[in-house]
């Protein structure tokens, strides 16, 4: 049993596709497929069920498989507790952020971590909340960023932002009237704007309001998946919505549509998230430091804000 043996093992659990995982890793099917037979001829069992549409782990091969994701992060602690050792920042960074954030705050710090860290290859995707944390469990990720809390012991969560919620008013609509908004007001008004199943950014929202206020009363429904097009669909003089001041940086101070709400402001808890074997706590220290450069001071974590829930 060697190393890159239980890599290719974990590849093909992963993407469940001989072709996919052998890409992945960077080596022909053939030799990906002979290495995962020749574990299930010295283990004894058949590890994978193949089949017409795919392949999917057998009982007894989804617990080698969890064993397997277990001694390669340990291998990868260790690889990374000599290199911190040693004081390098070097190596990969595979972080997973949502993207209610992603457009807004992934520019803000990812050119200067790069160039500041040329041997430190960074590779981000966009994903929702459930994935980002699944994949920090099964060392898919090194770090999300993301809303918290999430009450999962499994994870260590570090406070970056209190980003506030904003509102983000038609020019016909009554509440752009008002100076400043509050949750209350919200439950006067319907035509709101919502975000589409899934983002935790919507469950917010409605834990600012209450959901009578978002049923609009329209001849038809739109769930948007971007906090871009739900703007998009308020400066065309249709109801309104809430936005993350990250979405509004560029339009703060001239933007009569953009509303804040009334002291203490509701706000969406901006972390670091990672599993707790992490190791690279400088490496941590340098995206909080990096991100907090590069963002409004008012935005940083101080506890001042009325934390909203996402679940």
């Amino acid at each position: 049993m060697t190393l890159q043996q239980l890599e290719y093992l974990v590849a093909l659990d992963t993407h469940r596709q001989f072709v996919l995982a052998a890409e992945k890793c960077f080596v022909t099917q053939p030799t990906l497929s002979m290495q995962v037979q020749k574990l299930e001829d010295e283990l004894g069992i058949l590890l994978f069920h193949r089949t017409k549409s795919g392949i999917e782990p057998t009982a007894v091969g989804a617990k080698v498989v969890q064993h397997a994701r277990e001694v390669l992060r340990s291998v990868k602690q260790l690889r990374e507790t000599v290199q911190l050792e040693k004081g390098e920042l070097v190596g990969e960074l595979r972080l997973g952020i949502i993207p209610t954030l992603a457009p807004y705050l992934v520019p803000l710090f990812l050119l200067e971590l790069v160039q500041q860290h040329p041997q430190l290859r960074v590779q981000v995707e966009e994903l929702q909340t459930e994935h980002i944390v699944q994949r920090l469990k099964t060392n898919q990720l090194d770090v999300g960023l993301l809303v918290t809390p999430l009450d999962d012991r499994a994870l260590q969560e570090i406070p970056v932002l209190e980003e506030p919620f904003l509102g983000y008013v038609a020019e016909d609509h009554p509440l752009h009237a008002q100076a400043t908004i509050r949750p209350q007001d919200l439950q006067a008004h319907d035509n709101m704007w919502l975000l589409q199943q899934g983002h935790c950014f919507r469950h917010q929202v409605l834990n600012i309001c209450t959901p009578a206020a978002a049923s609009a009363a329209r001849p038809f429904t739109y769930e948007s998946g971007s906090i871009e097009t739900l703007k998009q669909l308020v400066r065309q003089n249709h109801g309104y919505t809430l936005v993350p001041e990250l979405a509004v940086l560029d339009e703060l101070g001239h933007n009569a549509m953009i509303k804040r709400f009334e002291a203490p402001e509701p706000v969406r808890e901006v972390s670091l998230v990672v599993h707790h074997s992490f190791v690279r706590r400088p490496l941590l220290t340098l995206l909080r430091d990096t991100i907090l450069q590069r963002t409004p001071a008012r935005l940083h974590a101080r506890g001042a804000g009325q934390k909203i829930r996402w679940k």
